[in-house]
């Protein structure tokens, strides 16, 4: 951008607020204006990792140190600037890759909120502020998909982000629904074991990839947005069971919206403490500074017991010019309340069971419980067992078994009485799992191109065997006929018309591919898989 439009770094409010807040911070503004690295992050729930990982090794590529696997997949680092990759090959391996899932493209400390919360299999999750949804999947990814991730978003424009990003990375265990965070409803019995609040925040860390930031960025606006972020971290904190662990991030610099925070939270919710992040053990090698305690300390505008304002040094501060990165800030909170369940979950006597309320009636929009004669007839036709899936319109969804806990669990409602379970209401459910099979007029059609990693490998009928020259020949042709797929297809002139799955092994790296039989077989892939798919074959795939 010209100097017209955007004022120079030195001459901006937010450099003469970073000097009030780091006596060393000439190495700040020099290292907080050039454009970032091109980061990303591995999918670890694809069968196909190693394949992912030799291309991005091929392109240059590097593990980032401090991102290792565990808690969301190894973080990697491209050689080339955020958006600025001239090599025309590689960027659209890239864009391929991250369209289909295999990796997301993330700036690296924001992959760091995720790490720090230690997310297990099994865990309830809460992602209260989620779109567009790079943390959302990461915390799928490092519950191995087994378990609930609940990813709340209040703009419906942006909730159709978290839709994209869940199926784009093919997991089964989000559950997209849309709220203000202020007011989300309460869950089920004992509540979320994780949660994590990356709040709305003026984003003075993120100048070397905003660099409107610099015009833009006022003291004014962090005390405007503190409120909220308040807001949001005690309604999660009253959704957290006893023992579990909240994480609260922004990508800010200004104690305004950290340190403050922080304590106000500590002051409000008297059961909650500040833990030791172990930010060395899970994020190694990654320079951090402790929490700003001296600058609430010496702040006149703010009040704080001596207990809360020395546990603020827990707090952590990721600063641009230690690790060549965006700033970051990181807190971690710990649940040390003595009862069963979440503090707004603790029951009185007006939430008996007399009290018990009848559910809105569902509709067409819904998504909700597939029959029995669907799942049947799936086991029948293509010899998949599903003990549940859910539906709606023309797809099926596959979820995690630990959905139910939402789906069937009792719920109370603030103005008394309670739900049985059964459904999703109160909360605004979007999308809960990943859509896996296509349907027709109600009819079985075939497996979803989003969903076929999962569910290819359980199929036993409707499964071939395809030779490299074959696919090649469909792929060139758009295509190929019934006689030319006969001769390296054994049976195929026997099989019944529709959606088929075709199985490919090229070096070790094995292919799915959804595909239709008709008068030809053509394959029923995006764009994305089609070009990653004619690069493993050897084909030309730049015009």
């Amino acid at each position: 951008m010209s100097s017209e439009i955007w004022p120079s770094a030195e001459e901006s409010a937010l450099w003469a607020a970073v000097q009030s807040w780091r006596k060393d911070s000439m190495g700040w503004l020099e290292l907080a204006q050039p454009r970032l690295t091109e980061s990303l992050r591995i999918n670890p729930l694809r069968y196909d990792c190693d394949w992912t990982n030799k291309i991005l090794r091929e392109l240059g590529g590097k593990t980032i140190p401090w991102l290792p696997e565990g808690g969301g997949g190894q973080g990697w680092e491209m050689p080339w600037k955020r958006g600025k990759c001239e090599d025309k090959l590689a960027e659209l391996l890239i864009r391929a890759l991250h369209d289909s899932g295999r990796i997301t493209r993330q700036e690296a400390v924001s992959m760091i909120p995720v790490k720090l919360l230690d997310c297990q299999p099994g865990h309830r999750v809460l992602d209260m502020c989620a779109a567009p949804g790079s943390k959302a999947t990461q915390l799928c990814e490092a519950i191995n998909d087994e378990g609930i991730v609940i990813a709340n978003e209040s703009n419906p424009g942006r909730a159709n982000l978290l839709v994209s990003n869940s199926k784009r990375v093919g997991v089964t265990s989000m559950v997209i629904v849309r709220h203000d965070g202020r007011h989300l409803p309460r869950c089920p019995n004992p509540g979320f074991d994780r949660i994590l609040v990356d709040a709305p925040c003026t984003g003075s860390g993120t100048t070397r990839k905003n660099p409107e930031i610099w015009q833009n960025w006022t003291q004014k606006a962090g005390y405007n947005l503190q409120k909220l972020q308040i807001s949001l971290v005690k309604k999660a904190a009253m959704l957290l069971a006893p023992g579990g662990r909240m994480v609260y991030s922004t990508c800010s610099l200004d104690p305004v919206e950290n340190e403050l925070v922080v304590a106000e939270i500590l002051r409000i919710c008297e059961f909650l403490i500040l833990e030791d992040t172990d930010i060395s053990t899970k994020c190694p090698n990654l320079i951090s500074r402790p929490g700003m305690d001296n600058w609430v300390k010496e702040n006149n505008e703010f009040s704080y017991d001596n207990e809360i304002i020395n546990s603020l040094h827990l707090c952590k501060r990721i600063w641009n010019d230690e690790n060549d990165t965006g700033g970051f800030f990181v807190a971690a909170f710990k649940h040390i309340g003595d009862s069963n369940v979440a503090k707004s979950l603790l029951s009185n006597e007006e939430m008996k069971d007399k009290h018990i309320k009848t559910p809105p009636p569902t509709n067409s929009n819904h998504q909700v419980v597939a029959s029995d004669e669907m799942l049947k007839f799936i086991q029948k036709d293509w010899g998949v067992e599903y003990n549940k899936m859910y539906s709606r319109g023309s797809k099926l969804y596959t979820t995690s078994h630990e959905i139910e806990w939402l789906w069937a669990g009792e719920r109370m409602l603030r103005r008394g009485g309670k739900l049985p379970g059964g459904h999703w209401h109160p909360f605004q459910v979007v999308q809960a799992g990943l859509p896996t099979w296509e349907l027709r007029k109600g009819i079985l059609q075939r497996p979803t191109s989003k969903g076929i990693f999962i569910t290819a490998p359980k199929c036993t009928k409707h499964v071939h065997e395809i030779s490299s020259s074959l696919l090649t020949n469909i792929l060139l042709k758009g295509g190929s006929n019934i006689e030319e797929v006969a001769e390296t297809i054994p049976g195929i002139k026997s099989e019944r018309k529709g959606g088929v799955i075709l199985h490919l092994t090229l070096d070790g790296h094995e292919w799915w591919l959804p595909a239709w039989l008709g008068n030809k077989l053509t394959l029923m892939i995006p764009d994305s898989e089609r070009f990653l798919l004619s690069h493993d074959l050897g084909l030309e795939v730049i015009e």
